[in-house]
């Protein structure tokens, strides 16, 4: 299971340059076939334990029952059967990394190795991107039964300033991995200038990616590495339940008080422009993908946000939410809501249950996504959702008791 991990995760280090060999090899969508890896690895966990152990596994017998029922939910208001199964795609990552964490939680030394290995790779790929310019695998596009699909988004900021994907599909994607590695990697080496090394290099690497989110989030989590290795009593509660506070009520603010209709573009300096165009636009137009009266709370149902927006009925209405809370909701209502501050919530039952080095990245890896997660939608972007996934697992385990898995 752990291989197969490592595989699949090197996929999304490399996806730019995968995408580029299997365009130019005519099998493009050969790649997709890494999808059996994760859903795989869910099914056989799952039976293992009901089949050999004669038990239930909790961990991921509950949140999958809750998707199937989220998902029966959007048929019945009318989502598109497409859109609702990659709606189940992009969840289905968070559940996967609930399923590994009883494994992983026994193998930190080898994830850490791994975090390490994968974060050389990415930093290294940025830096070569900036060094070289544009890689060749940059922005080549071909056909697909979806329409045209491309190895890598080229993206560019006013002025011509590139973002810089790397090795990976796209610079959010080499934001993502360098974020969350380069604090795996913190974790692993514990030596001050160690750390000035590595801090130093993620920064600078994202710094390069243009990832603005990812700039402020990475420092926050690795100042808490460093303060709480100082202060060992503190467990992160604090901090993460007021991360995750503003992720989901900033947007709430905003919309029901329309802040935004009271800011001009002009108001915000030309690299942060993309605040304004959140408050007035992006954040308002996901509200009204809600539908009406009290079938709100229940959300829009699965597809009905983002990218499987665009393969539903109403594709005009695409609308990327920007705001991870905002995606959860629209999706499935208040209970996103729940969803989105569970792992804040369990901190504390986490810290108590788990090994120092386990919960310093649990509360690390909260600090990106909240922090991160407040501008962008975080949860389409695999890598993140199998992290985030172990911290919902963390928390699911902790409460269930369910910490250990035979290997």
């Amino acid at each position: 299971m752990c291989a197969l991990l490592a595989v699949y995760l090197t996929t999304l280090l490399l996806e730019g340059v995968l995408r580029y060999v299997l365009a130019a090899a005519g099998v493009p969508n050969l790649l997709y076939l890494r999808d059996s890896i994760p859903v795989g690895s869910v099914l056989f966990l799952f039976l293992r334990s009901l089949l050999r152990d004669r038990r239930i596994d909790l961990v991921i017998a509950i949140p999958s029952a809750l998707l199937a029922c989220h998902a029966v939910y959007s048929a019945m208001v009318g989502v598109a059967i497409f859109a609702i199964a990659f709606g189940l795609k992009i969840y289905l990552f968070v559940i996967y990394g609930m399923a590994m964490w009883p494994l992983l939680r026994r193998r930190l030394a080898p994830m850490l190795a791994m975090g390490t290995a994968m974060f050389a790779i990415t930093a290294a790929g940025v830096f070569a991107n900036f060094l070289w310019g544009t890689m060749p695998w940059e922005g080549l596009e071909y056909e697909t039964a979806f329409g045209m699909s491309s190895t890598t988004r080229t993206w560019w900021m006013a002025h011509g300033i590139a973002r810089l994907p790397g090795f990976t599909r796209t610079s959010f994607n080499a934001a993502v991995i360098l974020g969350i590695t380069g604090l795996l990697t913190m974790l692993r080496y514990g030596h001050p200038l160690a750390r000035l090394a590595i801090f130093a290099t993620a920064t600078t690497a994202i710094v390069l990616t243009t990832s603005k989110g990812m700039v402020l989030a990475f420092p926050l989590a690795a100042l808490w590495l460093v303060v709480q290795d100082r202060r060992p009593a503190m467990d992160g509660h604090v901090l993460v339940g007021a991360l995750c506070a503003a992720t989901v009520v900033l947007p709430l603010v905003v919309v029901f008080w329309d802040i935004g209709s009271a800011m001009k573009a002009s108001d915000f300096p030309v690299l942060i422009v993309s605040v304004w165009e959140r408050f007035t636009s992006m954040w308002p137009l996901a509200f009204q993908l809600l539908p009406d009266g009290p079938q709100s709370w229940l959300g829009a149902g699965l597809g009905s946000i983002g990218t499987p927006l665009a393969f539903g009925n109403t594709p005009h209405q695409a609308n990327s939410a920007d705001n991870v809370a905002i995606y959860m909701m629209v999706s499935f209502g208040v209970a996103g809501l729940v969803y989105c501050a569970f792992p804040a919530l369990s901190v504390r039952k986490v810290a108590a249950c788990e090994p120092v080095a386990l919960h310093r990245m649990y509360v690390a890896v909260l600090v990106i996504a909240y922090v991160y997660g407040v501008s962008t939608n975080m949860i389409e972007e695999s890598f993140f959702s199998f992290f985030f996934g172990l911290c919902f697992g963390a928390a699911a385990s902790a409460w269930l008791g369910e910490k250990e898995r035979t290997p």
